[in-house]
């Protein structure tokens, strides 16, 4: 099995024209739109879906308001699909729909789906730093666009809010079921966790400092620091609330920066997030670092 990504997000939401002017800013391109919703997407070619709160295809919600309906995880192949399916509907409904994406539910109670994979690759260019004797930057000055608009080049990871009860069962069901691997867990917080076929620190997050069940957010990938702050700065400028950030993470060592999403719970940029694989040996801490 091999679960490659975040292939997309599905939304309900109150208010369309607003989410759609956000999204907007936040530098998604918009490949769909009419009355009953819109399709944004990242380069890599993965779908933010957004519909009107009482479209009735949407996934019931787990909390009122706008907010996520559905996460939907990219396979590397539809041999490996057909896997999954059989063998989550051992114990819960599975669906196939129309387009042979696979429906149900994790041990929490969030709607998740998969379906193969429809990476595009995208081509971005090397930073180069001058750094003591290391020269990556020779006659060439480096000033970035102080308020540029975001070029988001992937979601990179998503972060569920689960009760602190049973938050170890939830987490086995994504190891166990699913494949994904531990690379810190907070015993008092959550548990990180990478899909088999990525190297992200972490691809999602279960989070249960709170003890409450609700969408938390989504993250999206940018070049560099540069491209963070200006993305942050053009994002502040149009009026939308920073609710963290800028900042640094001790678990991920990625930069950050959210911001209040109109279509539910946070959304954050992210840059220069930790890379691990297969040999990383996971860590438990007691307290969050």
């Amino acid at each position: 099995m091999s679960i490659l990504r975040v292939e997309s997000v599905v939304y309900g939401v109150e208010d369309l024209e607003l989410s759609g002017r956000f999204l907007d800013d936040w530098g998604l391109e918009k490949i769909e739109g009419g009355k009953k919703g819109a399709v944004y997407t990242t380069p890599e070619n993965q779908p933010i879906v957004v519909r009107h709160v009482d479209d009735p295809k949407l996934p019931p919600a787990i909390e009122g308001g706008s907010t996520a309906r559905e996460i939907i995880w990219g396979i590397d192949s539809p041999a490996e699909l057909d896997v999954i399916a059989s063998e989550l509907s051992n114990d819960r409904d599975v669906t196939i729909d129309g387009d042979g994406t696979c429906h149900t539910v994790d041990e929490s109670g969030f709607h998740i789906g998969f379906c193969v994979t429809n990476l595009t690759s995208v081509d971005v260019p090397e930073p180069s730093f001058n750094l003591h004797d290391r020269v990556g930057r020779l006659n060439r000055h480096s000033w970035p666009e102080v308020d540029a608009k975001p070029v988001p080049l992937r979601l990179g990871h998503v972060v569920l809010s689960i009760p602190s009860e049973g938050n170890w069962e939830a987490a086995r069901f994504y190891i166990e079921r699913l494949g994904f691997r531990v690379t810190d867990r907070m015993t008092n917080a959550g548990t990180f966790m990478q899909c088999d076929g990525s190297t992200f620190h972490h691809c999602i997050l279960l989070y249960h400092r709170g003890d409450h069940r609700r969408w938390n957010h989504l993250a999206f990938e940018v070049a560099d620091f540069d491209a963070l702050m200006s993305s942050g700065n053009y994002i502040s400028k149009k009026g939308w609330e920073t609710t963290s950030g800028p900042g640094r993470h001790s678990l991920g060592s990625n930069w950050f920066w959210y911001f209040r999403c109109p279509l539910g719970g946070e959304i954050e940029f992210f840059t220069d997030m930790d890379r691990m694989d297969a040999d990383w040996e996971p860590r438990t801490w007691e307290e969050s670092p």
